[in-house]
């Protein structure tokens, strides 16, 4: 128990050194990039800062997997230098148990990367957002994309010009198509709608019917309608699937197959998201070998440099095959497994090789 204690506070502290350098150098990197936002409206050079720190959680939660890996690299080749890895293989322990101890740390980082990935990331990334686009705009209550956005719900095609902070939509039109004859038969413009216990509630509504008998036209206060979308899928629809949750992500895949809607970049995000905390464990796993095999003299910036190189070379691959997925129509569970499943092999070959 206290070698144990000893190996996963070296790989600890050596992870929370490499986070700190790589966030560090990602955030001026970011703020760099962000400058060139400043002085549209009220959004200025400390509200760049501002927004590209509120943005971190996303980005430790991408470079989760390559984190892992340097940590676990680095920590243990401090032992092995400081020759202390040898002492403790002297004392009768496996290379097993070594194993054992290194994977505990492992799965702590398994369980902060769920945990950043499924409620800091999105909460801070979709607050970042809004931010951003309420300084920009110089609207102090509605969130604006470019186009708005589109949505359906059965025979209703929606469009949202844009979502409050507190998820209530404004700008909202709804065409209405006949089942049978695909014929436009209705038309409706609401200033804002307002979520009710059943339906919503459209204020300040124009219409306009359209059947054989001709056009009539109506302008009401208030109107209740049962068919608009939930407040959790409007704000889903409105949000970038990397900015959603695994959960949030499982229901709007259903919300799009349930109306016949193209699903396949949300079920990719949604697959790359529970695929993720086992790639933290596979990159964990694979820096074991690194030590303990052939290089288990060199230096410490040889490993930085294996690490580095073996990060980067994961997130190319997994892009490829991200991007190749969405362009010829892979399976998305295929597209977000492949690569993970590619390095844990190359990590178990590796493993084995020095047992």
């Amino acid at each position: 128990m206290l070698i144990d204690r000893y190996i996963a506070r070296s790989i600890a502290w050596s992870s929370l050194f490499v986070t700190l350098i790589l966030l560090t150098l990602f955030v001026f990197i970011d703020f760099i990039g962000e400058l060139g936002d400043a002085g549209k409206g009220d959004y200025g050079v400390v509200h760049a800062l501002i927004y590209v720190v509120l943005t971190l959680p996303a980005l430790l939660y991408q470079l989760f997997p390559v984190l892992a890996l340097l940590g676990t690299l680095v920590g243990l080749a401090l032992l092995a230098n400081h020759g202390e890895l040898m002492a403790i293989r002297a004392a009768g322990v496996s290379l097993w148990r070594i194993l054992g101890s290194v994977s505990m740390i492992g799965l702590v980082f398994v369980v902060l990367s769920f945990v950043v990935g499924e409620w800091v990331a999105p909460k801070s990334g979709v607050f970042a957002e809004q931010y951003k686009s309420r300084l920009q705009s110089g609207d102090a209550s509605l969130t604006k994309t470019k186009s708005g956005y589109w949505l359906r719900k059965k025979n209703n095609f929606i469009y949202v010009e844009g979502i409050a902070d507190d998820g209530k939509p404004g700008g909202v039109d709804i065409w209405t198509i006949d089942d049978e004859t695909l014929a436009l038969t209705r038309s409706l413009h609401a200033e804002i709608a307002v979520p009710l216990a059943q339906g919503w509630q459209f204020n300040n509504v124009d219409t306009i019917n359209l059947s054989m008998a001709g056009i009539e036209r109506q302008n009401v206060r208030v109107m209740q309608w049962d068919d608009f979308p939930e407040q959790s899928l409007l704000i889903a629809a409105s949000t970038k699937p990397e900015e959603l949750s695994a959960y949030e992500l499982f229901r709007y895949v259903s919300y799009l197959h349930n109306n016949g809607l193209q699903a396949l970049a949300y079920e990719q995000t949604l697959y790359s998201k529970i695929v993720a905390p086992l790639t933290v464990a596979v990159m964990v796993l694979l820096a074991f070998p690194f030590v303990f095999g052939s290089l288990r003299s060199a230096g410490i910036g040889h490993y930085v440099f294996i690490g580095a190189c073996i990060g980067i070379g994961f997130h190319l691959f997994n892009e490829l095959f991200r991007y190749s997925g969405l362009v010829y129509g892979l399976p998305p569970l295929f597209s977000a497994l492949a690569p993970t499943a590619l390095f844990f092999v190359i990590a178990i070959i590796s493993v084995r090789r020095i047992f």
